[in-house]
């Protein structure tokens, strides 16, 4: 009877989560796709950035990277977070003897954007990071404190609440490019044992094993938000955000070694931008995720400035964006979407962001007539210069 009852309790409590799925219309992100739309957020480069729940209201965005972590090792050893006007060291408060901002208070906005289907991650470094290792134990270590803090581990202090991020970013610009693969490998590691833990109880609960109690006793952690997303098979998303001239000297060697699930190419502040077309690489770039990427089924992204104001150069307007959209959707399986520096200046800038997205949509369903449509989607796949920093972004990404 006990396991009976257990297996009524899932199989109802499935059925469940499918029928709310269906009357919510949720629209799970699919990185296979190749009309994603990955919009940073958190650095206020228009000077009048809303809440992260303000836009992902709508289905334009897909991903939101969430910039920055910028130093790795602060004050009391524990990392630093730079939400510009929303969240930040300076006017919020911090865990004790630490600089790091307690932002718990945007627990609800990334459940919300959550909910929606949408990707919400971490984006670390930016253009004024302090970042970097000197050893793979290093990177291993700061893997565990980071897969702790915002991902599927417990910590006694977690800057966003008991919201759990959906993965990572690396912009890394700066310092050495030495010991990354390390650091992505522990992730991947980290949240291949949460999903083999969760296989094995549930396994064990089919013989009338206490669920909860099995994980406490495998992990050791013992806090709602560990428990709830050690039952979840999470799926972790890892990506990264290099310069178009290839390779990328932070960050290149990294992505040859360990496994992401896309590459935002910055086509802007660099010779080989999208202003400039005889220069424009994305062929180079495709050519890597084929034959060299840990991941050969990577998706590789177009990333542009969301307006005059979120580059030094090499913005352009929406409808050039799209001519490169529509060439490499018709010419290179790799390519996976564009990604938008930043959110508040896309906004701005005539809802730069959502005509993007249109136009996107609609050419991906013209060249793909076979494809299930971007709105009856529901699942989820996996695939695994000179600085000009903003006057008004602490931590501009150039």
């Amino acid at each position: 009877m006990l396991i009976m009852s257990t297996f009524m309790q899932s199989f109802f409590s499935l059925v469940s989560l499918i029928l709310s799925c269906l009357l919510h219309d949720v629209v799970a992100f699919d990185n296979s796709r190749k009309d994603n739309l990955a919009v940073y957020w958190g650095q206020d480069s228009a000077g009048n950035q809303k809440s992260l729940s303000f836009y992902c209201a709508d289905d334009t965005i897909d991903v939101f990277p969430l910039a920055f972590l910028y130093i790795f090792r602060g004050t009391g050893g524990e990392p630093v977070i730079d939400l510009a006007n929303i969240c930040n060291q300076w006017d919020d408060p911090v865990f004790p003897g630490t600089a790091l901002a307690n932002c718990s208070f945007l627990a609800s906005d990334i459940k919300e954007c959550q909910s929606k289907g949408k990707l919400v991650t971490l984006s670390l470094g930016g253009a004024t990071g302090e970042i970097g290792f000197s050893s793979d134990s290093q990177a291993q270590s700061f893997a565990d404190q980071i897969w702790n803090l915002f991902l599927g581990g417990s910590s006694t202090i977690r800057p966003f609440g008991d919201a759990v991020l959906d993965g990572l970013d690396l912009d890394i610009e700066s310092g050495t490019p030495a010991h990354y693969a390390a650091f992505v490998n522990r992730i991947r590691s980290l949240a291949n044992e949460t999903v083999n833990l969760n296989e094995t109880a549930s396994a064990q609960n089919t013989n009338g094993t206490d669920l909860s109690t099995s994980l406490k006793d495998s992990t050791g952690l013992h806090n709602s938000t560990s428990d709830k997303n050690a039952t979840s098979n999470k799926y972790y998303y890892i990506t990264a955000a290099p310069q178009c001239p290839f390779p990328d000297a932070y960050i290149g060697a990294a992505l040859n070694e360990a496994p992401f699930d896309a590459v935002y190419v910055q086509f802007y502040n660099n010779y080989c931008g999208l202003d400039q077309p005889s220069e424009y690489n994305f062929a180079t770039w495709d050519n890597w995720a084929k034959t060299q990427s840990a991941n050969p089924n990577i998706k590789v992204y177009i990333g542009a400035a969301g307006s005059s104001d979120s580059a030094g150069e090499g913005y352009v307007d929406a409808d050039t964006v799209m001519n490169y959209v529509i060439g490499a959707q018709e010419q290179y399986s790799s390519f996976g979407g564009v990604m938008l520096w930043d959110a508040s200046t896309a906004y701005t800038n005539n809802r730069f962001d959502l005509a993007l997205k249109t136009a996107m949509v609609a050419s991906a369903e013209k060249l793909f007539p076979n494809e299930v449509l971007r709105n009856d989607s529901t699942t989820v796949t996996k695939t695994a210069l000179v600085k000009e920093p903003r006057v008004k972004s602490r931590v501009f990404r150039e």
